[in-house]
């Protein structure tokens, strides 16, 4: 497989670059190991040996890949987006489809002993002389816009054969990267992007973007978006929850609206149902926060952590400055400011004690008159 520059394998295609796709495409086709002749840096998948095009010894290697790989090599000579149905018929025993427009991929076997000279040789592959759009020789804008069209629906029914459900496929982009579990339904507006698996009988959407993340069975993820991080089973997560990176939410938890969790572990059963701030803590099991709790993690030079124990009780506006820790089973009282240590079972209360100053308001109106 030839990296080029240009709109080429480094071009994105719903978020991920076209090489991906067809290393997406031809392993799920059986394909297990791949040489990749590159000028760029891109980062290609697991099992691709990525090579200079400078390299002295570049056609040594290749000739050395062939021979291990022994039978029949593909060869991919221009940039290219090639769909599951064509990566299956280019990895079978039948004849490749001739005529028609140039994709330059290639079933050779000849490379063992030709190396570089041999890429475009053998039986060379067709796909406009097929009923449905098998390729498309990315060499145009206009032409990685048709591959990234061909490419969004191509996904979309690998994943339906697989059990996933779609209430409207043609708002789902999804990269070939993802995993998804049988029984899941994605709703309309959902974006699932990177290294993300989302697991068995989830309900993802609507308008909800989800990278590099693992998602257990079972939850729901509504309007929210989640990057690089860790979901457990039945949990539910939304509407309007914010996941930032390195966050590890349990099992059976509550991240409801308007809820943001950075940098923090949460564990099983815990709740955090409306507007809050988990920043940079460790949260144990079956703790309820109340609305408007802040971890405040920041002094304007460094971060610090927070750490929470089980069982405990929140209470609402409840400010902890970290770094602070509130043992198991510990209460704060509503618009409590927590400063130093809350032990095991008790209440913390860190608030002014109300005065009433009777017969002030109706003065201060006067004033104005």
């Amino acid at each position: 497989m030839r990296q080029s520059g240009g709109p080429g394998l480094t071009q994105n295609l719903l978020f991920c670059p076209a090489a991906h796709w067809l290393v997406q495409s031809l392993a799920a086709a059986g394909v297990e190991h791949f040489f990749i002749i590159t000028g760029d840096s891109l980062t290609f998948p697991e099992g691709c040996e990525a090579v200079s095009g400078q390299d002295p010894e570049l056609d040594a290697k290749l000739k050395a890949f062939a021979a291990q790989a022994g039978g029949a090599v593909l060869s991919v000579t221009r940039p290219v987006w090639l769909s599951y149905a064509g990566a299956a018929l280019l990895t079978g025993n039948e004849p490749l489809p001739a005529g028609g427009e140039e994709t330059g991929i290639w079933r050779t076997s000849n490379l063992a002993e030709q190396g570089l000279s041999g890429l475009a040789t053998g039986e060379p592959f067709s796909p406009s002389a097929c009923e449905e759009p098998l390729a498309v020789a990315l060499q145009t804008a206009e032409d990685v816009e048709t591959a990234q069209y061909l490419g969004r629906y191509d996904v979309v029914f690998r994943h339906t054969a697989r059990g996933v459900r779609f209430l409207d496929l043609d708002t789902a982009y999804i990269d070939p990267t993802v995993e998804i579990g049988a029984g899941t339904l994605i709703l309309p507006g959902t974006i699932l992007r990177g290294r993300t698996v989302i697991g068995e009988n989830c309900e993802i959407g609507p308008n909800t973007m989800i990278r590099d993340c693992e998602i257990g069975h079972d939850t729901v993820v509504n309007a929210s978006q989640l990057n690089e991080s860790t979901v457990g089973s039945h949990t539910n997560v939304g509407p309007f929850a914010y996941l930032r990176p390195n966050s590890h939410v349990g099992d059976a938890v509550k991240v409801g609206d308007f809820v943001e969790v950075k940098n923090s572990s949460i564990g099983d059963g815990t709740k955090i149902s409306h507007l809050t701030y988990v920043g940079d803590s460790d949260v144990g099991e079956q703790v309820n926060f109340g609305c408007g709790t802040v971890t405040v993690n920041y002094d304007g030079n460094q971060k610090y952590r927070t750490t929470i124990g089980d069982r405990c009780f929140l209470g609402c506006n409840t400010n902890l400055v970290a770094p602070v820790t509130v043992e198991d089973g510990a209460f704060t009282a509503a618009g409590t400011t927590v400063t130093g240590r809350v032990p095991a079972g008790a209440l913390a209360i860190g608030r002014a004690r109300q005065e009433n100053k009777e017969g002030w308001a109706l003065r201060h109106r006067a004033k104005k008159k």
